[in-house]
């Protein structure tokens, strides 16, 4: 029988969203607040869900010592006190930054790693976005 586990992980980070492919006026009626040339921050809160199965000697479904390493590796050591418009290639929107934060993981997944399920991104209490592969 299959199980999920989720972890969750935070850091803060400063981001401003702006489009270059938008006027100075259609990134202020796009982004409002969050088009302030100076920036702002956010504690961000991921939550990262693997699926897999108990293992009967250990009684667990994944190594989290191995998964925090992991997540320190990709994502929060890179994004933790940072400037996300420097260190993304893209508006550092909360979708981009779950599909990146994705793109990592996926990348230095180990073999024979409970599959990563999805990724939980809450950049607010009311702002949250989630990538995964069985939504």
């Amino acid at each position: 029988m299959s199980v999920r586990v989720a972890r969750r992980y935070s850091f803060p980070a400063a981001h401003r969203l702006h489009s270059t492919q938008l006027s100075d006026a259609e990134n202020r009626a796009m982004y409002g607040k969050c088009n302030n040339p100076l920036g702002h921050g956010h504690n961000y809160e991921v939550v990262v869900v693997v699926k897999g199965t108990v293992d009967s000697v250990t009684g667990r479904a994944v190594d989290l010592v191995r998964l925090d390493q992991l997540a320190e590796e990709q994502f929060l050591k890179p994004f933790r006190y940072r400037d996300l418009n420097r260190e993304m290639a893209v508006i550092p929107t909360t979708e981009n930054l779950a599909v990146e934060i994705e793109r990592r993981l996926s990348a230095a997944w180990p073999a024979g790693f409970p599959a990563l399920d999805k990724i939980r991104i809450l950049e607010t209490e009311r702002n949250i976005c989630e990538i995964g592969y069985e939504l």
